[in-house]
C-alpha cells in the first residue's frame, strides 16, 4: 500500500511539474543581452580576430554587405571577415540606436549606424565610409542571442569635422 501511495504521489508531482507555467519572457533582459553583445562585438572587430567576430553569428546566418556577394553560413562569413581584416587600413565600428524584441521572445531586430574604413584596391588609399544596418537576432539553445541576418547599406560619407 505504501508503495502504491508513493508511486501515486510521485506521479502527481511529475505531472504538476510538467504543467508548471513557463516563466514570463523578459524583453528588457533580452535587450540588455543584445546591447552587451554588440559592445563585445565592436571590441572583437577591433581585436582583428575573425573567429571572435564570427562567433556572434548563428550557424545559418546570412551577411549582406555593400559591394559584396552575400555570405551564408559561418564559414563563408569567417572568410569574408578575414579578408576584410587582412586590409591594414580596415576598421569597423557600429552603434545600434534601437533594439526591438518580438513579443514571443523568438526574434529581435537591432538597427543603427556604422563607420568603416578600408583600402581602395585601385588607388591604395584608405577610404572612410558610413551607413546603416539592420541585424536580426534569434535566441540560441544556450540562451545567447546570435545574428541570423546582418544587412548593411552605405550612406553619406562621414563628416571630416
Amino acid at each position: 500500500m505504501n508503495r502504491m501511495l508513493l508511486a501515486a504521489f510521485s506521479t502527481a508531482i511529475l505531472l504538476t511539474a510538467c504543467h508548471a507555467p513557463k516563466p514570463a519572457f523578459n524583453a528588457a533582459r533580452a535587450v540588455d543581452a543584445i546591447r552587451t553583445g554588440e559592445v563585445q562585438w565592436n571590441l572583437d572587430w577591433k581585436s582583428g580576430d575573425a573567429g571572435k567576430v564570427t562567433a556572434h553569428y548563428a550557424p545559418e546566418a546570412l551577411v549582406m554587405s555593400p559591394g559584396a556577394a552575400p555570405a551564408k553560413g559561418v564559414e563563408a562569413i569567417r572568410a569574408s571577415v578575414q579578408q576584410a581584416m587582412n586590409d591594414p587600413g580596415f576598421s569597423l565600428s557600429f552603434n545600434s540606436d534601437k533594439v526591438d524584441i518580438a513579443a514571443a521572445g523568438d526574434m529581435a531586430v537591432s538597427r543603427g549606424t556604422f563607420k568603416l574604413t578600408a583600402t581602395n584596391p585601385a588607388t591604395k588609399a584608405v577610404k572612410p565610409s558610413a551607413g546603416t544596418f539592420v541585424t536580426v537576432y534569434r535566441p540560441q539553445p544556450d540562451g545567447s542571442w546570435k545574428a541570423v541576418w546582418d544587412i548593411a547599406t552605405l550612406g553619406p560619407a562621414p563628416s571630416s569635422k
